[in-house]
């Protein structure tokens, strides 16, 4: 990973389905240590520590490629074990229980605000689920340092492209690993027409988006 034009970048999300369902969604339980911003691609983990839990994805490396179980809607607790926080009414991890809890009632040092509609913490992570029908959002960057805009031009609809990540976490579409069998992650379905260049049908600039669908080797128990 050298050299990405980018340091944060934007979170993948879904933007819709083939279909036309709503993207399959689940709860699943979240292994120990996880810090992974919200977006990013995770895979619950087959064997040794954290086996069974979901853990953050690691980006195909050229001789193995992501393993995806899907992408996560939230950052990761850093939970002491895994699953971390299940059933008693606040949750093992204590009061208050609520992500994103702050201490800062005025004149009430023993109060919490809980943002509205913060999901208490509960040893789960919300999991948009890879499958061949979610069409995913990805910004792209190049982690060699050459072009960072799409074309369709030259990375026509259909091709594949691998997925990487920023040195702050944050996972992007890596223009320096197109139609690579060692990075085949995703298929590229479409582009995000407001990042094209004025003027042009093709070109978006710099760090546009693109939308994407899970390629079935990257996928981990296809559902």
């Amino acid at each position: 990973m050298a050299n990405p034009g980018l340091n944060t970048h934007n979170p993948i999300y879904p933007v819709g389905t083939i279909s036309g369902n709503q993207e399959l969604i689940n709860n699943l339980l979240e292994g120990s240590g996880q810090t992974f911003q919200p977006g990013t691609p995770v895979e619950v983990k087959p064997s040794s520590t954290n086996a069974g839990y979901v853990v953050a994805s690691t980006p195909s490396n050229g001789s193995t490629q992501v393993v995806v179980k899907g992408i996560t809607y939230l950052p990761g607790k850093n939970l002491s074990s895994a699953g971390f926080g299940a059933s008693p009414p606040f949750g093992s991890i204590g009061y208050p229980g609520g992500l994103g809890a702050t201490q800062t009632v005025p004149n009430q040092p023993s109060a919490y605000n809980i943002y509205h509609g913060a999901p208490f913490v509960d040893g789960l992570t919300l999991v948009g689920i890879a499958n061949l029908d979610t069409i995913w959002a990805v910004q792209v960057d190049a982690s060699s340092g050459g072009t960072y805009n799409y074309s369709a031009v030259t990375i026509p609809i259909g091709s594949t492209i691998g997925l990487n990540k920023d040195t702050n976490g944050w996972w992007y579409a890596d223009l320096a690993n197109v139609n690579s069998s060692a990075y085949a992650d995703v298929n590229i379905v479409g582009f995000n027409v407001q990042d094209l260049v004025a003027g042009s049908t093709t070109v978006q600039q710099n760090y546009g988006t693109i939308y994407v669908v899970f390629n079935t080797t990257a996928i981990q128990g296809l559902e």
